[in-house]
């Protein structure tokens, strides 16, 4: 069915609608209260360039009638994140941004993740940085300790011994003590308490005096890590409340959108995101980024917004959260975020007329050098991992326009009898693609190896051994492993600007398939050793640092030439190191 017939069809009622391309790829997906006005809109009326380009693209459409208007907010969000259609604002899969956990378990515990989970008990964040985040909640189990072992062992773990365990590894704890231990750290995060400061300081003074200024200088550091709770701000604003804050700015047909947490009263967080408009307004762009980041986030006591964004499709999924009044303290907000995201797009563009500033420019670049058909919107790379045979592990790592698609990364354990590169990849890729063979839209627009001409043509019989026809290159690296040059679609070498965008890119893409093959192998290589190790004989060695110390030094003959030290560094305690050392002096 053409478009114009399909528009003839269209209902009115509340839904989502989704845009294909010529390959039936989803390309864009919105929602509308009136399917039929909202998606006649496009086609009827004149549209600016950008908009215009969307609408050439469209082959055919789909539409999905639901119950009511805030159900097609949250599946448009769905969509969106199934699809990541080239035309609408997608977060990057690795923009997840640090938070510490309190569990919700009967003896609850402290956690690092990435991404916010409602079902723990207590969740504070999003945190400056990873290494800050870790450092304060290695401080947390010292200061308000909480369980910090397994539970349930029978007699006290070690972190009991140092008073950093609550005891769940031997007693039954009252409930009473882990809420005023959560207490104490909520009062913390809130800005309510300078306990932590107190003791860190005096910790600290104390190591000085004892002349141990290695300690006082590693203390010193964390009080730095935990400033976001004390550190001036551009805006006092008087109180302990949370608050997220949306602007954007808008220049040469880029947007860039700016957010400013602030925890407690206080920034802790400022975050900035460009990209290129291609065909959608701009309201709704900027409402299908602030719905994304709360996929991924805690939501606030208030999201401030500008005012000129009509909120009135956010207030059914945020409510009185929403703030986009002239209110003295959200008009000085929206202005430090507005300059924020005027300054950052201004030097993005500023400095960067020879660059491509988003993903997409990068791939149309690497689209045009080997003069492929179709924009290179879905990408995938492969590349094996073994060492002298054993444990061979093949990975495939996705890109969609630039993003990684973490969702989509897929390893196989590859065990045939050929040792060769060549039949490694072929099997991997046929395993993949005998998979999705009736799902075209999951097909990729194009497939780098990592590695030469061997690789290329192992994908390539791979592909037609299944009737699919999908481009393939190859991404070479040097005899130093680095990334040098690029197999184009007639095989032939082509060379790269090393610092340019393009080469970046590409370079990235290769490294990330390299380690997350590398991860796979080493995973299955501890998990194969495990099975007859030796090293589980030394008491107090369990499987956990076992694991570690192969995934550091590969063997037991690395691990005979390693220092006390090396050693000490992955096992974490002088006497089981001693222990181990003495014992790999007893294997022949």
């Amino acid at each position: 069915m053409s478009v114009e017939s399909q528009l003839k069809s269209l209902p009115e009622k509340a839904g989502c609608y989704l845009y294909f391309n010529k390959d039936k790829k989803v390309i864009y997906v919105g929602k509308a209260k009136n399917l039929k006005k909202r998606v006649s809109s496009y086609f009827n009326k004149a549209h600016d360039i950008k908009t215009t380009k969307l609408v050439r693209d469209i082959d055919s459409l789909e539409t999905i009638i639901t119950a009511n208007e805030k159900e097609s907010l949250l599946l448009e969000q769905n969509l969106i994140k199934k699809y990541k259609p080239r035309y609408n604002v997608i977060l990057n899969d690795d923009k997840q941004y640090p938070y510490i956990a309190v569990t919700n378990e009967k003896d609850p515990q402290y956690i690092y993740i990435r991404n916010y989970n409602p079902n723990n008990k207590l969740s504070f964040g999003p945190l400056p940085d990873g290494t800050s985040a870790r450092k304060i909640l290695r401080t947390l189990e010292r200061i308000y300790p909480l369980r910090r072992c397994k539970g349930n062992l029978g007699e006290p773990c070690i972190y009991f011994h140092i008073n950093q365990c609550s005891g769940a590894c031997f007693k039954d704890v009252e409930k009473s003590y882990y809420d005023q231990q959560i207490q104490k750290i909520d009062n913390f995060f809130a800005g309510k308490s300078n306990d932590v400061k107190e003791q860190l300081e005096q910790k600290m003074f104390q190591a000085a005096e004892n002349l141990q200024f290695e300690e006082a200088q590693r203390i010193k550091e964390i009080i730095e890590h935990l400033e976001f709770t004390t550190t001036e701000q551009d805006v006092d604003l008087n109180d302990s409340l949370n608050r997220d804050v949306f602007s954007y700015y808008e220049m040469d047909g880029y947007i860039c959108f700016t957010t400013l947490f602030y925890r407690a009263g206080k920034l802790s967080l400022k975050n900035n995101e460009i990209l290129k408009n291609e065909g959608q307004d701009l309201s709704e762009l900027f409402k299908s980024y602030i719905t994304q980041i709360y996929t991924k986030n805690i939501i606030p006591d208030y999201i401030v917004i500008p005012s000129e964004i009509d909120i009135t499709d956010l207030e059914l999924l945020f409510g009185n959260k929403l703030i986009n009044e002239k209110e003295k303290n959200s008009e000085r907000l929206l202005k430090l975020a507005k300059e924020n995201a005027t300054e950052f797009l201004f030097q993005k563009i500023h400095y960067s007329q020879n660059s491509k500033i988003t993903k997409e420019e990068i791939l149309i670049q690497l689209q045009e050098l080997i003069k492929l058909d179709s924009f290179p919107y879905q990408i995938e790379m492969y590349d094996v991992a073994n060492i002298a045979n054993e444990y061979v592990t093949g990975a495939v790592v996705v890109f969609k326009n630039g993003v990684v698609s973490k969702n989509d990364f897929r390893k196989y354990n590859i065990e045939i009898d050929d040792e060769g590169d060549y039949q490694r990849m072929m099997e991997m890729i046929k395993r993949r693609y005998q998979k999705i063979i009736d799902s075209k839209e999951k097909w990729a627009d194009l497939i780098i190896m990592d590695g030469g001409i061997i690789q290329v043509h192992a994908a390539k019989r791979a592909l037609e051994s299944l009737n699919i026809s999908i481009p393939v290159i190859g991404l070479v690296k040097n005899d130093k492993h680095k990334t040098e040059y690029l197999l184009n679609l007639e095989e032939e070498k082509v060379s790269i600007d090393k610092s340019s965008d393009l080469f970046k890119l590409l370079e990235n893409f290769q490294l990330r398939v390299h380690n997350y093959a590398i991860s796979g192998f080493r995973r299955r290589q501890s998990k194969g050793l495990l099975k007859e190790e030796i090293l589980t004989k030394v008491k107090g060695l369990g499987d956990v640092k076992v694991r570690s110390l192969y995934d550091k030094f590969l063997s037991i003959e690395n691990m005979k030439k390693a220092s006390f030290e090396e050693l000490q560094e992955v096992i974490k305690n002088q006497n089981l190191t001693k222990k181990v050392i003495e014992y790999l002096k007893e294997i022949k």
